[in-house]
């Protein structure tokens, strides 16, 4: 007998999350998700905001910035590759969503250097989650 569990509103919030981490080269829209998860675009919105405390765009364009501002401290890449692993296929619509979260324009970022408004940790390879 085969079993058609509904997934739970955790499992939802996690598997969402889960396959945005897995790949921020790859972008899906909102519907494009739920429909990867088994749910809509309703569920799947109101579960992620329950689970994590941020929309679903507002989590991938965090981290998504935050991958943008390790790549940019710890590597020579330009900036139109590091907009490019971390899902941005127009560098203008990059530069906006980095100015918008960080605060000033990723040259600028790398320009500055390692600093601690910036909230990360290039050793580790890791972002400060309060860095959002």
């Amino acid at each position: 007998m085969v079993n058609f569990s509904v997934p739970t509103s955790k499992e939802i919030a996690e598997q969402a999350r889960n396959l945005i981490l897995a790949d921020l080269r790859c972008y899906d829209s909102i519907p494009a998700l739920a429909k990867k998860i088994g749910t809509n675009s309703h569920t799947l919105k109101n579960v992620f905001r329950a689970s994590y405390g941020e929309s679903v765009f507002q989590f991938s364009r965090r981290v998504r910035m935050e991958k943008a501002k390790e790549l940019l401290l710890s590597t020579n890449y330009t900036i139109a590759t590091i907009a490019d692993l971390v899902g941005y296929t127009e560098g203008v619509n990059f530069q906006a969503a980095f100015k918008t979260v960080v605060g000033v324009n990723p040259g600028e970022f790398r320009r500055r250097g390692v600093n601690d408004e910036w909230g990360v940790n290039v050793e580790l390879g890791m972002v400060n989650a309060q860095d959002s």
